[in-house]
């Protein structure tokens, strides 16, 4: 009779305190702070680490004429990709895409590699979204 007089008033208790559900969170105002920078930060970061397409590189006489004329026929054949021109002395790179994993770049890479078949996949610092 006494294991099931304590059984019922563990079970009651067990019941009740589960049953009184409100929880509050008294937060410090450095945490928000903490939280605050953070964001800030993120803000200020434009570029993370990615993986891009390098379609082909240029360089001597000419190149920028060159490296246009390419990005001109790569935009015409691809709009939805996004590219751009970077210049790294003495190379101008026509570079496609802002991809976060490797399969996504190289998914790209397969619809374009048929019409540029220099095109390569590599790890670079790309556009933060």
């Amino acid at each position: 009779m006494k294991k099931c007089g304590i059984l019922i008033f563990l079970v009651v208790t067990i019941v009740l305190s589960m049953a009184q559900g409100n929880v509050t969170y008294n937060l410090d105002n450095d945490i928000e702070d903490i939280e605050q920078q953070y964001i800030n930060a993120w803000k200020k970061n434009k570029k993370i680490e990615g993986f891009t397409i390098q379609i082909t590189s240029f360089s001597g006489a000419n190149s920028r004429v060159l490296i246009e004329k390419e990005e001109d026929q790569f935009r015409q054949l691809f709009p939805d990709i996004p590219c751009n021109i970077s210049f790294s002395e003495p190379n101008f790179r026509l570079r496609a895409g802002n991809y976060t994993t490797k399969l996504e770049a190289y998914k790209t890479l397969q619809k374009i590699a048929p019409l540029f078949p220099g095109a390569f996949v590599l790890k670079d610092q790309i556009d933060f979204k």
